[in-house]
Formats: structure tokens, C-alpha cells, sequence
């Protein structure tokens, strides 16, 4: 008894020949898995997170660096590894345990496991435009010219908040989106076509309107100088979101999945946990018959 066919159950795993498999991971709904047992990355992804390390550390080091408080396009070079291209070779790498975050990570990821929350991606949606916006500035924008000590802040911020976005959108062991895929497409698509109006608002102007880079004697004129760093916003910004559109689209339809049920489920586990406990509706007493 308690064997058969050299299986049998003991403490929520099945055992059979020697192979073991927790039921947990077997249940676990998608994206739950690399929250409890993270699998092993290919060797590409984790070369994507160290490409993004090394494209961080050398936009902030001669001679990128300096180039950016010359030129508009270098400097425009330089926000995009930072806000979008950085963050989202690093997310995509999962190198938590390189930099010694692993320990964090996996406590990040059982906070998120059951919490599907749009909240919390239109908080990191609306930062990372804000943020972007505020370091596109004209003003900011000459005086990370006039002070280079200034790219420091500049970094942390941007890092801070493309990294958020983004660890909203794709998976990076053992942290997993927590948004249904249509979910996904619409954050990306909506980070994109801000920094691309930002870009285009204040990039195509027929006069400069950064005024403490000097472009003197490379014979590249000030609007030119404007319009390089548009066209490299663009393609930078297109570059990195129009991916997660994609394949977060084409994840959908591939899956069958029904967009109205999903978002249902999720307004759902949302309102549950908003419900504080002993204010939910009382049950109804049945009416007692008096003998």
C-alpha cells in the first residue's frame, strides 16, 4: 500500500524512478515558475546583461562622456543607454547575482508572486516619462553641459526608473511581469511614443535651443547637431519597445488567451486585496423556525 508502479506521494512531490518534481511548479500559473525556481538563462541573455553593464559604465567615462558636453547628439547618445537601451539589456540579463543582488531579487519576486497590480506598472510608466522629460529639458539639458558632475544623478535616476519599466515588461529570473500581455504591449507602446513626442517637440526646431553646446569648427551646425539626436532617440526608443509590443501581441493571440476574461481576473484578485478583512458583506442568517 502507498506504492504503486514505483510511484508515490510524500510531502507535495511525486516520486517516480528516482525523478522528482514538485506539484507546486507543475500548477504554477504562467510566470509563476521563475518566481519559485528560476531556470538557468541562456548563454545570450546573460550576455545581453553584461553588454548593458559595460554600454552604462562606458557612457559614463571618457571619452562618450565627454563628447556629451559638446554635442547634443552625443549627449542624447548617452540618456538613451541610460533610460532605455541600459536598463533593458540589464533586466533582460538577470545579472542579480553578478552584482550581488540575488538575495534581494528572490525577496522582490515572492512580494510580487501573486500580485498582478496595473497600479504599480502606471506608477513606473508615468515616473519613467516624467523623469525622461525632466532631463530633456532645455535647461537641464545645459547645465548637464555646464556640469558634468550632474551625469551621476542623471544615471541613478534613469536607471532607476527604465529599470522599473522594465522589469514590468519582460521576464528576468526569478522576477516575472505581473501584467497580462496586452497589458505589456500598452506600457511599452505608451513609453515609446512619449520619448518620441519629447524628442520630436523639442528636437525639430529651425533654431538651437540648446545653447551651452558648442559644435564649433566640426562643421556641424547647432539644428543639425538637434536633429541627429532626434533621429537617434527614435530609432534607440523604437529599438527597445517595439519588441515588447510584438511579441507580447503575438504571445497573446498565439496563447488563445480571451483579453476581456484576463483583465477581469486581474481587476478581480485587485479588488480582493483591497478588501479589508471584516468589511466584507456578512452572510445572511437563515430565519429560524420557532417550534
Amino acid at each position: 500500500m502507498g506504492h504503486h508502479g514505483g510511484a508515490h506521494v510524500a510531502h507535495g512531490r511525486v516520486t517516480a524512478g528516482g525523478l522528482e518534481t514538485t506539484v507546486s511548479a507543475a500548477i504554477a500559473a504562467p510566470g509563476e515558475q521563475n518566481a519559485s525556481a528560476p531556470p538557468g538563462l541562456p548563454g545570450w541573455r546573460r550576455l545581453l546583461g553584461v553588454t548593458g553593464l559595460v554600454l552604462v559604465l562606458a557612457c559614463l567615462l571618457p571619452p562618450l562622456a565627454t563628447l556629451a558636453r559638446r554635442y547634443v547628439f552625443a549627449e542624447s547618445l548617452q540618456f538613451c543607454v541610460l533610460a532605455m537601451a541600459g536598463p533593458a539589456l540589464i533586466v533582460l540579463g538577470a545579472p542579480w547575482r553578478f552584482l550581488r543582488l540575488s538575495g534581494a531579487a528572490g525577496r522582490l519576486a515572492a512580494v510580487r508572486r501573486d500580485k498582478r497590480s496595473f497600479g504599480r506598472a502606471a506608477v513606473f510608466l508615468i515616473a519613467f516619462v516624467a523623469v525622461c522629460l525632466a532631463w530633456r529639458l532645455p535647461p537641464a539639458m545645459d547645465a548637464l553641459a555646464r556640469q558634468p558632475a550632474l551625469v551621476v544623478p542623471e544615471a541613478l535616476t534613469l536607471l532607476a526608473v527604465g529599470g522599473g519599466l522594465w522589469l514590468e515588461l519582460v521576464d528576468s529570473p526569478p522576477l516575472a511581469p505581473r501584467l497580462p500581455r496586452p497589458g505589456r504591449a500598452a506600457v511599452a507602446a505608451l513609453a515609446m511614443w512619449s520619448t518620441w513626442a519629447v524628442a520630436y517637440v523639442l528636437g525639430f526646431a529651425s533654431h538651437a535651443i540648446f545653447h551651452a553646446y558648442d559644435a564649433a569648427g566640426s562643421g556641424l551646425s547647432a539644428v543639425a547637431d538637434q536633429e541627429i539626436a532626434v533621429g537617434l532617440v527614435w530609432a534607440v526608443a523604437g529599438a527597445c519597445f517595439v519588441p515588447v509590443v510584438i511579441t507580447s501581441m503575438l504571445g497573446w493571440l498565439a496563447g488563445g488567451e480571451d483579453t476581456d476574461e484576463e483583465f477581469q481576473r486581474v481587476f478581480r484578485d485587485e479588488n480582493q486585496r483591497a478588501t479589508v478583512r471584516g468589511w466584507g458583506p456578512r452572510p445572511r442568517r437563515r430565519p429560524t423556525s420557532s417550534a
